[in-house]
């Protein structure tokens, strides 16, 4: 029985901007890394290793995207039941600092 506010359409557009970057750079990442590990320590030829690269590219950026998106969305649906079922009195005593 939770009543929860749909999410709004910016801010899911803007999780999901946001997981797909960090998507890509740690498919990249994992891409190169499992780049250079086949070379030097397996000795897989040029072909073999560009091949080995561009599938863990793809494949790692794709679950990692996946996570990213499921991590933030949940965090972000957190946060609206937080905000949701919060006092309405100490909605105005939101610490901040002054630069």
């Amino acid at each position: 029985m939770e009543t929860v506010n749909q999410i709004s359409p910016d801010a899911m557009n803007r999780v999901v901007l946001e997981a797909r970057k960090e998507g890509v750079f740690a498919g990249l990442s994992s891409g190169l890394a499992s780049a250079i590990l086949g070379q030097r320590l397996m000795g897989f030829t040029r072909n073999k290793t560009l091949f080995c690269g561009a599938l863990t590219t793809v494949l790692a950026g794709y679950l990692f995207t996946q996570a990213f998106t499921d991590t933030a969305i949940a965090r972000l649906r957190a946060e609206e039941i937080r905000l949701a079922n919060s006092d309405p009195s100490s909605a105005g005593n939101v610490p901040f600092s002054s630069a």
